[in-house]
């Protein structure tokens, strides 16, 4: 029944009556009258002993003490059409009670075995409603005498006829608390508002009062970072929803997906700026001249003083519209940039040496400036033809419709180049002094003894920095794992698990910059937020743990050299 319509539905023999009535409401005294609508009669092929109607009046379902279930769909309640029959028991089993869960889309169904089996619907392959066993419970091992449903959690109590009493919470599918508490049978059990108390009556008549400390029962190892099947999804899946407009709505806290957001958004940050930042140290230490080095060291590391939010608000707001604009050329840039660099440094090495000796040795990368900007002109220039050729006018329409792949505006791309750009100062100092600190005496034997620069690079210095550019790397992975406002604000910070470098995601630190505003103190909610900040520091202290023991070790190898 809601404002404007009910649906009264009674059994009378083995025939089903239902009658549809709508409700109208006089604006003067405020009354309301009700006029029947339809009627109907079904003859019923069992001896029906429950009756359940879902809050929705969309389905009813007719259940026989063998556990046969009739499943009638009412949109039409003229003519309710039967949608699914089935066994909710085991065969040589009763079923003795049938109840709905919160919200009235699953059905619990408790068996003289005392099993207890949760169904609801599922959409089939042919995109139709049809009741699935979801999870089962083991119960007391006696006959379900009566099941109490909590009216704010997925959680439910079940009483047998010796006495016993359990609780179970369905999202965590585990049994909390199983106890005796009568000598003989319950005939009825029901919940308190707030779950704190539970009331039943005894076989006898007497009635018992029981309190209940439950809190937080849906949290478990299953919930929290396994596949749970929520009502309404077609599968078990990783969810994080946890707040809804709806009373009867199913929290959903899995820190599986926000996980999975943490390392996706370091690995592209990472696979942006370690080559950058290595390499460029590299350049720095070794080939760059000393006047050259005092003025892009200090600019690099002035970098790392920019406020990461500056950095997350410049890419919301103008890195991703750009990338979506000009995607193509954005790609094309890691196919023209490279062998553009090679070309202009194979003219290079043709040109008259006179003409090449007028640059100071060490001064050449400053060439490379004006070419870069120049071939990445070039790149975001040609991504309209390029869109045209290659993608029928538009790359992103081509990869969602053609491709299959979905493309959000804040995504993993722009998270890649805002928290790397974020990362590389942090890289490159660490790993510019590494490799700068290799003594001397070792680079000059080296090339005292016949070999090149770029072998005395490979052979000799990079080994003997390898502990410090290690450190950096790691270093660098930490602060990318703990970045909170770049992915907050440059991605769709929505929890999702898709390794696709254009769709986005949340992050653990990210979540928990969100959500601790607004969660309830004390709440479940609040305490998995809390849990999240400790994985998240049991991350971080996990990968500089690994990054000092890999450093003593590179360090104990090489410092023999």
């Amino acid at each position: 029944m809601d404002a404007d319509a009910a649906l009264v539905a009674a059994l009378v023999d083995d025939r089903l009556l239902l009658r549809h009535y709508s409700l109208a409401t006089s604006l003067l005294n405020e009354s309301a009258e009700a006029s029947l609508e339809s009627e109907a009669e079904v003859a019923l092929p069992l001896r029906a002993r429950f009756l359940l109607l879902d809050p929705e009046r969309r389905w009813l379902y007719l259940a026989a003490e063998d556990g046969e279930l009739l499943a009638y769909d009412l949109r039409d309640p003229a003519e309710p059409r039967l949608n699914q029959r089935l066994r909710l028991t085991e065969p040589g089993t009763r079923l003795t009670r049938l109840e709905h869960l919160l919200g009235g889309i699953s059905l619990l169904a408790g068996a003289s075995d005392g099993s207890i089996a949760q169904w609801f619907p599922v959409r089939d392959a042919a995109n139709a409603y049809a009741l699935s066993r979801v999870r089962g419970f083991a119960g007391t091992g006696a006959p379900v005498a009566a099941l109490a449903i909590e009216h704010r959690r997925k959680g439910f109590a079940s009483a047998d006829d010796r006495g016993a009493v359990a609780l179970y919470n369905t999202t965590a599918e585990r049994e909390v608390l199983k106890g005796s508490l009568l000598e003989g049978a319950w005939s009825a059990l029901t919940f308190a508002p707030r779950g704190n108390y539970l009331l039943g009556e005894a076989a006898d008549g007497r009635l018992h009062l029981v309190a209940v400390d439950n809190q937080h029962p849906e949290v478990s190892w299953s919930s929290l970072w396994e596949r749970v099947w929520y009502e309404s999804y077609p599968e078990p899946a990783h969810v994080w929803q946890s707040s809804s407009a709806s009373n009867d709505f199913e929290p959903k806290f899995s820190l599986t997906p926000l996980a999975f957001g943490t390392f996706k958004g370091a690995f592209y940050a990472m696979l942006f700026a370690v080559p950058l930042a290595i390499m460029g140290a590299i350049y720095t230490a070794n080939f760059m001249s000393a006047r050259m080095r005092g003025l892009v060291k200090p600019v690099i590391e002035i970098m790392e003083a920019l406020p990461t939010v500056i950095l997350g608000f410049l890419a919301g707001l103008w890195l991703a519209p750009l990338v979506e604009e000009n995607l193509a050329g954005m790609l094309s840039m890691i196919l023209i940039i490279p062998p553009g660099f090679l070309l202009v440094a194979y003219g290079w090495q043709r040109l008259p040496a006179g003409l090449r000796e007028r640059v100071p040795e060490g001064w050449e990368a400053a060439l490379l400036v004006p070419v870069a900007v120049v071939l990445g002109v070039i790149s975001v220039q040609a991504s309209p033809a390029l869109e045209q050729a290659l993608f029928g006018g538009s790359m992103r329409e081509w990869l969602t419709v053609s491709a299959g792949i979905s493309f959000d505006q804040r995504n993993a791309l722009v998270v890649g180049f805002a928290m790397g750009f974020a990362v590389i100062p942090t890289i490159f100092s660490i790993a510019e002094d590494a490799i700068f600190s290799v003594p001397k005496h070792l680079t000059q034997g080296s090339l005292a003894l016949g070999a090149t620069r770029w072998q005395t690079l490979v052979r000799v210095v990079l080994l003997t920095a390898s502990p410090g550019i290690f450190s950096a790397v790691m270093i660098g992975l930490g602060r990318a794992v703990g970045e909170t406002m770049i992915v907050l604000m440059a991605t769709g910070n929505t929890p999702v698990m898709d390794f696709n470098i254009f769709e986005g995601m949340r992050t653990l630190a990210a979540n928990i910059a969100v959500e601790m505003p607004e969660s309830e103190v004390d709440s479940t909610h609040y305490r998995v937020l809390f849990l999240a900040a400790l994985v998240l520091f049991a991350f971080t202290f996990f990968f500089n743990t690994l990054a000092e023991l890999v450093r003593h070790r590179l360090r104990r190898k090489y410092s023999t050299l």
